[in-house]
């Protein structure tokens, strides 16, 4: 009787420490994966500041090939996660507004808070008139 419960004690044992090691490593995988990334956020705004709803924001860094875009909500908020450490091109483009880019960097887990102002698009017209000679 005393050699069973001893097997079963020395069963939990090995479960229970199989256990704690998935725990730790779990969580040094998350922090480690959480170390290196960080997200960019932000507003964006109009010339008057109010906030412009439905724009497409994209970031791009051509080296790594990573390419994530985002569209602000109804408050003209733009959210995107889990950007890893590196320099972006920003792009913003919206109906009726002049395009916008910027280079950002992403250099630590503190979060990038953009506010980003936009232009009103102006559109230029170019008459040719020709005549016979």
């Amino acid at each position: 009787m005393l050699a069973s419960y001893q097997k079963s004690l020395r069963a939990a044992f090995l479960i229970i420490s199989c256990l704690a090691s998935y725990l730790a490593l779990s969580i040094a995988a998350n922090a480690q994966s959480a170390g290196n990334a960080t997200s960019v956020t932000g507003v964006v705004l109009d010339p008057s500041g109010a906030v412009v709803p439905n724009v497409s924001v994209e970031i791009h860094n051509p080296v790594s090939g990573l390419d994530r875009t985002a569209v602000t909500d109804a408050a003209g908020r733009f959210s995107i996660p889990n950007v890893p450490f590196n320099p972006y091109h920003l792009s913003v483009n919206g109906q009726g507004f002049a395009a916008y880019s910027h280079d950002i960097d992403v250099r630590s887990v503190v979060p990038v808070e953009l506010s980003i102002s936009l232009k009103v698009a102006t559109s230029e017209t170019v008459t040719v008139e020709a005549g016979a000679a």
